[in-house]
């Protein structure tokens, strides 16, 4: 359990848990002062539950640390498996989740590692075994040094230098040390010379270009060349013979598209991803001479990511490698030399390599012609802006600044920092500077917040005004306009470090290898946004609908029609969301919530209206979400509705955003507040101008009696439009049944065996005795315990209740957590099974017992509560046998859960049938009589006892139906809102036979019949 979880800061976390830990012990010392406990004693008390209170809160703070540390230790051995659990989302949710994608990488990177010295070792193994064979047979005259033997040995040291110079590419385009030099490239031209130079390997394979002409793209034109010449070089080599490959490019978006196909065997969709990893080949017996070592495609994905572009494989019949990069421009676009050299001044000169280096690159294969790889020219551009003439090299003191990363834009190891400044210098020029601080932000962040919680603050002061008092009404008032404008600071700050952040990004290159230094921590915000489903188009005006319905149903009336009525329009309104989670389960529990709240506008005990909404507010919240095949399936479906209000902004944040984004909203809203400030200004000057005016302006603003009910409507209108929202999302979001972790454990047969036998045992005993008692007649019972009939049945019945819950705790942990055999499973069930069937004897007896006590003193709330209790248990056992019995069989049992809720809700709406108030009221008239009576009890009853106390005599009748009449509003009608057939049947009997306001009642009964 990690309670904390949603919350984004570190900080207000551990501000969270000091105020929680102090006002604990602010309690408990109350509370031992009041009842008059030692100092000491309220001292030990406050800090064992404030330690306990420290504890449960910050469990998911601390315990992603201690994994960490132990996470590093078995990373630091070579094990590269273990993971983090992260779920919360602050700082140490981040450095949690960062931890595991580091974990990943080493991983990843290790795996790569050992793959790579095993694929280079064999791949230079080939060769130099060859080569070492054919200079044994020229040494020992074996074979003679004639030109075959010796192009023998020339092809084996090519293959040797090809391998080298792949190697060496893909080693500078790792480490940053080739960095790209973008220029507009005409793809035509390029692509042309490409199909020339790679139809020169086979002829019996035909090569096609189509190309626009005037297609341009920034980019490196050696690099690119590479990518064409290897793309080319793996078609016309996996072609068939008198095959046509085919090169296509085009423009896309703001990039262009090149397209290389063959009609070769093709690469399968599993092995797609694969192919760009390093000695990759999909045949890993084929030879390296046919078929090369395996590191074209590698290469080819390093470059192209390298220009910020990407390359997959196309389902098609062959292959067809598509390869997107970004910059499409046109020649027109491309800045001079001299305007280059400007552009990148301030950029740092990469390190020119060695000579050799950049020999053997031009041998290998695959690299094209032209400037070494790795010569660079921006000391030849920097020099044509001084109006000089380039020379060969690089100027040496312009290699000096950019190897001591010295220079106006200095980097490090290759990295572009931009130039110094207030603007900055991005890819193609200067980026100017966001606007506006970051203490500008939280100032206005704040202030706005202080206004949204000074409107807030007047509502709930106005509820807390009525409730409780004045006095509390103001720290109401104050209280939420503090809270509210700390928090649009918090925002504030956080929208101005998030600029700063877009700044710095903006500042970056968009080559990788060539980025500025990591942009700064920003943490995350104080409330993360979650992950949640697109909202559809209609939830804002069907939350609207279903928030006027509310707000117009509901105030001013007793809980009756109106309230079922809104739940309808609730449920309607979620309808398209809910319909893809139809089934025979979801139906059930969403017709029996129905039910359950409809019994508002029938029954008008507030006690078990209240217990029948919350019921079916948790099965429809079930039905909603679909879950329920476990227990905790069962509970997180029953809360999920509430525990969906969190994300309900950010889950409407978008359609909200569409709402005034529409051109006329805005200027409607600022019509509307233009107009109000005008009228305002000249009606109060118009007032004050004019007496007669002032008059008909009062008689004009004069509060009606609706506005009175406002702000209550107003806060039903939100309330039930956000509850339809939070009923949508949890529709839409995936099916969440929470799985309990596998915590069985194997122990020794007696450990349970005497433990479940000795239970048995005595529970056989007491039922024997039991039945010897309760059916042995009341004389046994005066001579055996010296107790009536009656007493003897009330002095335990509550025990045996408790009894029969810890037999289910029982059954729960031994079915829950013991591991037994195969073989061993028949005698746990069986001393489970027979422990259920005693236990529902003691029920069967407990019943019996009430039964007994109620003839004596007839029924109360509690008392028919408690039987149906006993029923419900009952009724519980059974199925749990029937599970057990199912199990053993083989069958499944994950129908448990959802049956004993179902099981349940229809016991609510039985129970709501039987009408408790009324047979109350049937069986204390009945039972104790006039005389013994408790008044004070019947008068507390609902409308529903109404006729069963009309049958009272008078002027007993008078004075109960008079305490009704006051606790249950009688005496005046309900309006249509607050339709109850109760209360409607009750004042139709009144009226024919009201009770007599003249009697005089005198002293009644004390007698309590609520126990």
């Amino acid at each position: 359990m990690r309670p904390l979880d949603s919350l984004g800061r570190i900080k207000v976390k551990l501000g969270i848990v000091i105020v929680l830990a102090v006002g604990t012990a602010f309690v408990v010392n109350e509370v031992g002062i009041n009842s008059g406990a030692s100092r000491e004693v309220r001292i030990a008390v406050a800090v064992a539950l404030a330690l306990i209170m420290v504890q449960v809160l910050a469990t998911g703070m601390t315990k992603p640390l201690r994994q960490m540390a132990s996470a590093a230790q078995t990373i630091a051995k070579g094990n590269y498996t273990l993971r983090v659990r992260a779920t919360s989302r602050d700082e140490v949710g981040e450095l949690a989740r960062a931890f595991n994608a580091m974990a990943g990488d080493l991983g990843e990177v290790d795996r790569q590692r050992r793959e790579l010295v095993a694929n280079v070792s064999h791949e230079l193994r080939t060769p130099i075994t060859g080569l070492r064979a054919v200079l044994e047979n020229v040494v020992d005259g074996v074979s003679a040094p004639d030109p075959v033997t010796m192009r023998t040995a020339l092809a084996q040291t090519e293959r040797l230098g090809r391998l080298v110079a792949q190697l060496l590419d893909l080693s500078r385009l790792d480490s940053g040390v080739r960095l790209i030099e973008p220029e507009a490239v005409e793809l035509a031209p390029l692509i042309e010379q490409a199909v020339l130079e790679a139809s020169l390997a086979r002829e019996d394979v035909m090569i096609s270009a189509s190309v626009p002409g005037g297609l341009v793209v920034r980019a490196d034109p050696d690099l690119l060349a590479q990518v064409l010449a290897n793309l080319l070089d793996n078609a016309v080599r996996h072609s068939p013979p008198q095959g046509a490959v085919t090169v296509s490019a085009q423009a896309q978006g703001d990039g262009v598209r090149v397209a290389v196909a063959d009609p070769g065997p093709g690469i399968p969709a599993s092995a797609r991803a694969r192919v760009f990893e390093r000695f990759s080949r999909l045949d890993a017996g084929r030879a390296a001479d046919s078929g090369g070592a395996g590191l074209g495609l590698a290469i080819v994905k390093e470059i192209v990511e390298l220009h910020g572009g990407s390359i997959r494989i196309d389902d098609c019949a062959g292959c067809r490698m598509v390869v997107d990069l970004p910059g499409r421009t046109t020649m027109a676009d491309s800045p001079l030399e001299g305007e280059r050299g400007m552009v990148d001044e301030g950029r740092p000169e990469p390190d020119t390599l060695p000579a050799e280096d950049g020999q053997i690159a031009a041998e290998g294969a695959g690299v094209t012609a032209g400037r070494p790889v790795g010569t660079l020219s921006p000391a030849a551009l920097a020099a044509s802006v001084e109006g000089e003439t380039p020379s060969e090299g690089p100027r040496p003191e312009a290699t000096a600044d950019a190897m001591a990363g010295n220079g106006a834009g200095g980097g490090v190891g290759g990295q572009f920092t931009g130039a110094s400044g207030a603007g900055g210098m991005g890819p193609y020029g200067p980026v100017a500077p966001p606007t506006g601080g970051g203490l500008a932000r939280m100032f206005a962040g704040g202030v706005i917040g202080l206004m949204v919680g000074f409107l807030v603050g007047l509502f709930a002061a106005v509820f807390v005004s009525i409730a409780v008092g004045d006095g509390l009404a103001l720290f109401t008032l104050v209280l939420c306009t503090a809270v509210a404008g700390a928090i649009g600071m918090s925002m504030g700050a956080g929208s101005g470090r998030r600029a700063a952040v877009a700044y710095q990004a903006s500042q970056a290159a968009p080559y990788r290898n060539q980025m500025g230094p990591p942009p700064p921590y920003v943490p995350p915000p104080l409330f993360p946004r979650p992950e949640l489903p697109e909202a559809p188009r209609w939830l804002l005006p069907a939350a609207a609908g279903a928030g006027v319905f509310a707000a117009v149903a509901l105030p001013e009336a007793e809980i009756g029609l109106g309230l079922v009525l809104v739940a309808l329009v609730l449920g309607a309104a979620a309808l398209p969301a809910v319909t893809r989670r139809l089934t025979p389960w979801t139906v059930a529990f969403g017709v029996t919530a129905y039910l359950l709240i409809s019994m508002a506008a029938l029954r008008d005990a507030d006690w078990l209206v209240a217990i029948l909404l919350v019921a079916g507010a948790a099965l429809g919240a079930l039905a909603v979400s679909g879950a329920g095949t476990g227990w905790l399936g069962v509970i997180r479906g029953g809360a999920s509705v509430l525990l969906a209000l969190g994300p309900v902004p950010w889950f409407l944040a978008k359609p909200l955003k569409r709402l005034t984004a529409r051109r006329r909203v805005m200027p409607t809203l600022a019509a509307l507040g233009i107009t109000a400030v005008l009228l305002l200004v000249f009606g109060l000057l118009f007032a004050s101008a004019d007496a007669v005016f002032a008059s008909y302006l009062k008689q004009l603003t004069t509060t009606p009696d609706w506005a009175e009910s406002m702000p209550g409507r107003i806060f039903l209108f939100v309330l039930f439009g956000v509850l339809l929202a939070a009923m949508v999302l949890v529709a839409l979001r995936p099916v969440v049944d929470p799985v309990a972790p596998e915590t069985k454990f194997g122990v020794s047969r007696s450990v349970w065996v005497v433990p479940l036998t000795a239970v048995n045992l005595l529970f056989a005993s007491f039922v024997v005795v039991q039945i010897t008692a309760l059916f042995g007649g009341s004389t046994l019972v005066l001579k055996t315990a010296g107790l009536t009939y009656a007493e003897y049945a009330r002095a335990g019945f509550f025990q045996l209740v408790v009894v029969s819950v810890f037999v289910l705790g029982i059954v729960a942990v031994v079915a829950g957590l013991l591991r037994v055999e195969r073989r061993e499973r028949w005698l746990l069930a069986g001393l489970l099974g027979v422990l259920c069937a005693l236990t529902m004897v003691v029920l069967a007896s407990a019943l019996h017992r009430m039964n007994l006590y109620t003839e004596a003193y007839g029924l109360s709330r509690l008392r028919l509560s408690v039987q149906a209790t006993v029923w419900w248990l009952g009724s519980v056992f059974a199925l749990v046998l029937l599970a057990g019995g199912a199990r053993l069989t083989g069958r499944a049992s994950s129908w448990l859960p959802r049956t004993v809720v179902l099981v349940t809700g229809l016991g609510l709406a039985a129970f709501a049938f039987v009408n408790p108030d009324l047979r109350v009221a049937q069986t204390q008239v009945e039972v104790r009589g006039v005389t013994k009576m408790d008044s004070d009890y019947l008068g507390d009853l609902g409308a529903e006892a109404v006729p069963a106390l009309d049958k009272l005599p008078e002027p007993q009748r008078s004075c109960v139906l008079r305490d009704v009449v006051a606790a249950n509003a009688l005496d005046r009608p309900d309006s249509w809102n607050g339709w109850n057939l109760a209360r409607a049947q009750a004042r139709a009997l009144l009226a024919e036979r009201p009770a007599d306001k003249a009697v005089e009642c005198g002293t009644v009964s004390s007698r309590t019949s609520s126990d």
